[in-house]
């Protein structure tokens, strides 16, 4: 008893704690919510199992069970049985917008919590292997507390501060309450217990392991599918420089500019195969736009534009270009079509003289460009952004619930260095992340549960050979003994065990001993409401109750000379030879009063009382039979009459009187 209300203080600060976790929060998240919830539904159903209300503890702890089970299958199950989207899709179903790990705590917690829910179910019983699970247990919240030194793992493996001391408070609360009951199997314990905890300890090592492994192993295929990312769009990038150059040399053929039917067709053949070309231009030395393409509206309109003068950001590009000193790059700068990007001018020069007669322009728009890379990849999958430096230039994908792991890679065009990222969701990496450490973990706890378990029953079966020679030696002595047990048998035959009064077989004999004595009196007592003592206090209480009712009872019977014997359930009857029905009234009130100063109460504080009838015989021979159903008449009419009181049997129920 002591035990347990030492453990309720522990239990109550685990619902305290997660009641002022969720307190501070303001408005928790789902994730919060869940998993304080589950936490306090385990903690709940331990405080009543403290309060030893098994079968509601049950009811408590069953639905815990039920959602730590599902929990544990979306970790194991592979992805080809129920994929992860599916998972998500029931997660949505019970709050949208919500992702299944909103809904399941880490793999740690799941496995430490599952393990504290059923130290209860057991009982803690050490026969049924509460010692492992509490043990495992401890080993679980020492993993969660060194999980908190790794980072850049898939998947936290142990909860927030608050609920880690949470499970914390649980497992000492059970601690408190059981260490107590595994004394009298602490040999057995002890020699199950170490083995099997070596080899949880060894499987939540290898899960370690594995689980470090298949991270690993999962950010190496990270770092290579954006590698292949960005190598794609420098094999884009490097494609679309040797197009632009080919293309600007198959007009140094011609001695005068490029006709415009000629320029179009050409320079389609161009946009098509490079749609990131969102403009083709031929310049003049002048610096005039003469030829371009697409002839949109927006491009008629700088046909004549001379771009010194339009385009100031690009006046050395272009200058660079126009002197013959190579292709000439400008820096990213706003586009008319309302996108960054990046103008490169190509010098044409004429065959005979080598010198510049103009310019081939191409406009890169470099979201146009990120775009023809970005569509090769599922934008549920992967996020990828294009940037320089803090400058945003293109994105796709989702910007929430990304995974912890990025890649980044510098790409050169012309001569501005570009930082292309690739982040895959979170969705995407445990999809294709391994089950094989989460499986590991539970068959290796499964197993050394097992292992506790062999290992007890063949110790306890050891015990149990030695006590089987030791009862061969009792079994001699208790021949031995056999005449005095033969002695407590007779006694127990003519004697009530639970008062130690003569029992009705005995009272029988007495009263037809004294079938000589005049005047004779029999007293039939009936303990008032006694079916509400056993029906609410219950039946220890109650045999109790008779117990006391029958000390009380020999001392006054015994005083007055007569015999009090246990007549059956709460029913006691006394002979009283020598008084006539007024002695005998005199006796039974004595009694009646000393009942109920002997503070023996109901549930409600009203005390016990008794009801007695009295029958008596003052001449004639003794019909037992008679007598005791007149005393009997008796005892119902004082029943009748609001009990607690003594009623005497008139002559007339007699009917022997007299004879």
């Amino acid at each position: 008893m002591t035990q347990r209300l030492a453990a309720l203080p522990a239990t109550a600060a685990a619902l305290l704690l997660l009641a002022l976790g969720l307190v501070a929060a303001g408005t928790p998240s789902i994730a919060d919510a869940a998993g304080s919830a589950l936490i306090g539904l385990v903690a709940v159903g331990q405080l009543v199992w403290h309060l030893r209300r098994l079968r509601l503890a049950r009811l408590l702890l069953a639905p815990a069970l039920g959602w730590l089970a599902l929990c544990l299958l979306s970790y194991l199950l592979p992805e080809h049985w129920i994929a992860h989207a599916t998972w998500n899709r029931l997660a949505a179903a019970l709050a949208p917008g919500s992702h299944v790990n909103d809904w399941r705590p880490p793999l740690l917690v799941v496995a430490t919590l599952t393990l504290l829910a059923l130290g209860p179910l057991t009982r803690t019983r050490a026969n049924l292997g509460a010692p492992l699970l509490l043990a495992s247990a401890a080993l679980g919240l020492a993993g969660q507390l060194l999980e908190h030194a790794h980072a850049h793992t898939l998947l936290p493996q142990a909860t927030d501060g608050i609920r880690t001391t949470a499970l914390a408070c649980l497992l000492i609360g059970q601690l408190i309450d059981t260490l107590g009951g595994w004394r009298a199997t602490r040999g057995s314990v002890r020699r199950a217990l170490w083995p099997s905890l070596l080899l949880a300890l060894l499987a939540m090592a290898f899960w370690h392991h594995q689980r470090a492994l298949s991270d690993h192993q999962l950010r190496t295929e990270v770092e290579a599918q954006g590698q292949r990312l960005a190598d794609r769009l420098s094999d884009e990038i490097g494609a679309h420089l040797a197009a632009m150059q080919r293309f600007a040399a198959s007009w140094e053929w011609h001695a005068v500019p490029p006709p415009d039917a000629q320029w179009q067709r050409q320079a389609a053949l161009y946009h098509r195969d490079f749609g990131y070309f969102l403009n083709i231009a031929f310049i003049d030395a002048d610096s005039r736009i003469r030829r371009v393409h697409p002839l949109t509206a927006l491009n008629r309109g700088v046909i004549g534009t001379r771009l010194y003068e339009a385009q100031p950001a690009g006046r050395q590009a272009l200058g660079h270009a126009l002197a013959g000193e190579g292709i000439g790059s400008t820096e990213i700068i706003g586009l008319l079509q309302g996108q960054p990007g990046i103008v490169h001018y190509l010098p044409v020069r004429r065959p005979d003289d080598g010198d510049v007669m103009g310019v081939v322009g191409m406009v890169v728009g470099l979201q146009s460009l990120a775009d023809t890379l970005f569509r090769r990849v599922d934008p549920r999958a992967v996020a990828l952004t294009l940037r320089d430096g803090e400058r945003l230039l293109a994105h796709q994908g989702p910007t929430e619930r990304q995974g912890p792991w990025r890649h980044a890679t510098t790409l050169t065009i012309g001569a501005k260095a570009l930082t292309l990222t690739s982040r895959p969701t979170l969705d995407a990496l445990l999809a294709r992340r391994s089950r094989l450490p989460a499986i590991s973990l539970t068959a290796g706890l499964t197993l050394a549960y097992l292992l506790y378990l062999a290992l007890f029953a063949r110790h306890r079966m050891v015990l149990q050979h030695r006590q089987v020679r030791r009862s061969n030696r009792e079994l001699r002595r208790e021949v031995r003994s056999r005449t005095r047990l033969q002695q407590e048998v007779e006694w127990l035959a003519e004697h009530d065990e639970l008062t130690r009064l003569p029992n009705r077989r005995r009272f029988l004999q007495v009263l037809a001993e004294q079938a000589a004595t005049r005047p004779l009196s029999v007293l039939l007592c009936d303990v008032d409401h006694f079916k509400l003592v056993n029906d609410r206090l219950g039946h220890l209480m109650g045999d109790r109750y008779l117990a006391e009712l029958g000390r009380q009872g020999q001392a006054v019977i015994g005083e007055a000379g007569g015999v009090f014997a246990r007549f059956g359930g709460e029913e006691f009857v006394a002979c009283l030879p020598g008084r006539d029905a007024d002695a005998a009234a005199a006796v039974a009130e004595r009694f009646r009063a000393r009942l109920a100063g002997a503070g023996l109460t109901h549930e409600d504080g009203t005390p016990i009382t008794l009801s007695v009838g009295i029958a008596s015989l003052t001449e004639g021979p003794l019909v037992e039979d008679e007598l005791l159903q007149a005393a009997d008449d008796a005892l119902y009419r004082a029943k009748s009459r609001g009990r607690d009181r003594v009623e005497i049997a008139p002559p007339r129920a007699l009917p022997c009187a007299g004879a």
